[in-house]
């Protein structure tokens, strides 16, 4: 007797078990981009996307929340309920956006406690171009040409201060010891 019943609580478990289980994913998936549409991420977000929707059989939808070098999309994946229907699509500069958050008082999130890695979507190498009258073919050139023509006034362009080109060329310029000023753009896009 004892026997039976311990094997309908078994089975009434599994049963139960069964009942409360659901597929994941059962709704759409939100990718939020923290830049604004038609940049690199954003770009790379939609083909993702696209090919998620086809691969689990749910729509993929992408959220542009441009602002603060990337934070502002970021503060709101951080906040979003821990289910895995809301993925933030950062770049190579999450980690440096980060390090400007936790400066804030209080900050928003924390990279280490509040983010799990899923994936590399893509590699993206940063190429530096120069007019073509300019005489460097490299970077040992370039840095040459800076410091000969210091009376010279040399900028460079970025998507954004926290960016991974301005952190690139900020560390160059550090290296070389060379100036160059930075003109930020507001994103990719």
């Amino acid at each position: 007797m004892i026997v039976k019943k311990a094997c309908c609580y078994v089975l009434g478990l599994v049963f139960a078990s069964t009942c409360f289980a659901q597929a994941f994913p059962s709704r759409p998936i939100k990718i939020v981009v923290p830049f604004p549409v038609g940049g690199t991420t954003d770009i790379v977000a939609r083909m993702v996307g696209l090919r998620m929707s086809e691969s689990i059989g749910q729509p993929v939808v992408v959220e542009n929340r441009a602002g603060a070098g990337g934070l502002i999309g970021a503060d709101a994946v951080a906040k979003s309920a821990p289910d895995g229907y809301t993925v933030l699509m950062h770049n190579v500069a999450f980690p440096m956006a980060s390090l400007v958050a936790e400066r804030a008082n209080p900050a928003p999130f924390n990279i280490e406690t509040d983010f799990a890695g899923v994936s590399v979507a893509i590699y993206v190498p940063f190429v530096i171009l120069a007019h073509p009258q300019v005489q460097a073919t490299d970077l040992r050139e370039l840095a040459a040409l800076l410091k000969a023509n210091s009376s010279l006034r040399y900028n460079y362009g970025s998507t954004g201060p926290g960016s991974g080109i301005n952190v690139l060329f900020e560390a160059f310029k550090r290296d070389a010891k060379v100036e160059i000023s930075h003109v930020p753009y507001k994103g990719a896009a």
